[in-house]
């Protein structure tokens, strides 16, 4: 088969452009070098919808995020994913500084904004500092699962023709009767245009093509998440004032109802690891804004990395080679951003956005057994005696939606692209009870052994050797 497009890269951005040109009635396939989609950048942010108010006026961030943030609720509510419109503050001191971002954003399009006075806003958020007294109230921001997100998008496509290629490690692109071959040591790989979305590896995709690079810059954010329990102590996002380099250390609710705390931001490599200084940084100024925040609550800390290319999203035709389409430094407010980059893309190349097939499959709700009632939870067990068996108990996870991660149209493979996908193993102690039963469920579905089961990447073995061989002592 000879693609139409062919997506180098399943991250966010890879993923909405998969699913909008799929959904245009495009044979499209979207390769990605890791076991799952939504990986790097997209599984590790702080999942928020901003409104744009905070990008520079006729950028492409501006234009691109003030666009998807109007798209979300409605691509949430096609997706079955969930999506919270909670609001944002920006929060400090400086009224003169508030008052600029306000008039930066209504610039940009961004509606509703208001200054709220001390009184205001701790109406809205009791927990503050009472040293803050402004804040910049945006009442279109939200947050959503960037991974769960992403992984909808692509079934989605999947489901009307589109085509996923995981593990797909790109080793060489060649030109063949004037379309592109993809090649990997498995297998090839043809297509029309190749659209490079691959975040940090996009210099390496673009160099095998032979078309454009750019200077990638790498910033790591670091985060602690709490557990559900302290879910009230805020009920907005909650933000700094801005600095140039980061949106600062924000506190908010996750999609999920957990909290999340950070992100540090410093140039580093690709590296996602955590440090004291970075994890130290961010408790001191959480602790500013909101002097009872209970970090102590904390079940997890993760870092993230996202990567720059300047001040603004690269997004264009390759003036070096035909039919190939650069996306590149899709750093913040890249997530919120996503959908519009989609369509931005489809105009790119000469397509209306809107006329989608009429014919197109939708996909279905998944069953979550710890939001429904109980009377629906009782009638599905019926149906299904798999949902009746809890297998994760922090989150009240069954092996019916184990196993429906297992078989759905991107499958999950590994210990942790069943989490992304039902949350088993999220909770408070972290799949410490729950791993070995998902590992028994992927080893039974793939036909292989139970040690061979990965945590998350390739090479990520959770079983290294048998320390009683042969069943002996």
């Amino acid at each position: 088969m000879v693609f139409d497009f062919a997506i180098v890269g399943g991250g966010i951005v890879g993923c909405s452009i998969f699913n909008k040109l799929t959904r245009l009635g495009f044979k499209c396939v979207v390769v990605e070098k890791e076991n799952d989609l939504g990986f790097g950048s997209s599984k590790a942010n702080s999942g928020i919808i901003h409104t744009g108010l905070d990008c520079l006026p006729n950028t492409l961030k501006a234009k691109l995020n003030v666009r998807g943030a109007k798209l979300f609720p409605e691509i949430a509510k096609r997706l079955h994913v969930k999506f919270v419109n909670n609001g944002h503050l920006i929060v400090g001191n400086d009224l003169e500084k508030i008052k600029a971002l306000k008039e930066q954003g209504e610039t940009n399009g961004v509606v509703g904004l208001k200054i709220l006075n001390s009184k205001e806003l701790h109406e809205k958020e009791p927990l503050l500092s009472s040293d803050i007294i402004y804040a910049l109230f945006a009442p279109t921001g939200g947050i959503v699962s960037s991974y769960e997100l992403a992984v909808a998008l692509a079934e989605e496509a999947v489901i009307n023709g589109g085509v996923v290629e995981l593990n797909f490690n790109t080793i060489k692109v060649a030109s063949v009767g004037g379309n592109y071959k993809i090649i990997s040591k498995a297998k090839d790989i043809e297509a029309k245009t190749i659209i490079n979305a691959c975040g940090a590896g996009f210099n390496d995709i673009s160099k095998l093509i032979g078309a454009e690079e750019y200077p990638l810059q790498f910033r790591r954010g670091e985060y602690y998440l709490l557990d559900k329990e302290v879910s009230n102590v805020c009920s907005h996002t909650i933000f700094p004032l801005p600095t140039q380099y980061s949106k600062g250390v924000l506190i908010t609710n996750t999609a999920a109802g957990n909290i999340l705390v950070g992100p540090t931001s410093y140039e580093s490599d690709i590296s996602t690891k955590t440090t004291t200084a970075g994890l130290s940084e961010i408790r001191a100024k959480a602790l500013e804004e909101m002097p009872k925040l209970p970090l102590r609550s904390n079940i997890r800390v993760f870092s993230g990395v996202r990567n720059i290319s300047g001040n603004d999203f690269i997004i264009e035709k390759s003036k070096i080679k035909q039919n190939i389409i650069n996306v590149a430094g899709i750093c913040s407010p890249g997530l919120s951003a996503a959908p519009a980059i989609a369509e931005y893309v489809a105009e790119m190349i000469g397509l209306d956005p809107k006329k989608e097939k009429k014919s197109l499959h939708k996909l279905p709700p998944k069953i979550v057994m710890a939001e429904l009632p109980l009377q629906k939870q009782n009638q599905i067990i019926k149906e299904n005696p798999s949902y009746g068996k809890v297998i994760c108990k922090c989150e009240n996870i069954s092996l019916g939606e184990i196993l429906n991660a297992i078989n759905s149209p991107v499958p999950a493979t590994t210990v942790d692209a069943v989490k992304r996908r039902t949350r088993a193993g999220m909770g408070r102690c972290q799949g410490g009870f729950c791993i070995f039963s998902i590992m028994e469920k992927l080893a039974m579905a793939q036909g292989g052994k139970f040690e061979d089961i990965e945590k998350d990447a390739n090479g990520s073995k959770i079983i290294q050797c048998d320390i009683k061989p042969n069943g002996g002592m």
